[in-house]
């Protein structure tokens, strides 16, 4: 009955994934540009993107995009960070991320740097100083 334990009662670890049935993600460098002399926080930054992807794709839609905001790949000084996503939902998350103009009471401009299936393809051009 019990099929997680092995012959001796210990527990066996998970099996993973192979390769070619994991979900294939892709990373998103981005820029947040603020008007002049406004400034914002990183949770205003999270509460604007995930309020925006709820709104325009729905619960359902957001589970299938795979989505993530990084938060150890944010620069503070340079309002740069990166997102994760499935392959498959590159073009509905960008649509999303177009959406955003405003992050709390401040008007911004979300400028996409760049979009790779590696995240040290974005350290090697220096896009965030990942930590991990």
């Amino acid at each position: 009955m019990d099929n997680a334990r092995g012959e001796g009662g210990e527990m066996k670890g998970l099996k993973n994934l192979p390769l070619s049935l994991r979900e294939r993600k892709r990373y998103i460098a981005f820029k947040i540009i603020p008007e002049e002399g406004e400034d914002f926080t990183y949770s205003d930054l999270q509460a604007g993107i995930w309020n925006t992807l709820l709104d325009f794709l729905g619960e359902y839609g957001v589970s299938r995009t795979s989505f993530w905001l990084m938060k150890d790949c944010w620069d503070e000084g340079q309002k740069m960070g990166i997102l994760r996503c499935n392959h498959k939902s590159i073009d509905v998350v960008l649509t999303s991320l177009g959406m955003i103009d405003r992050l709390g009471d401040n008007r911004i401009t979300f400028k996409i740097l760049n979009i790779t299936g590696t995240i040290n393809s974005i350290k090697k051009k220096n896009y965030c100083s990942f930590k991990g």
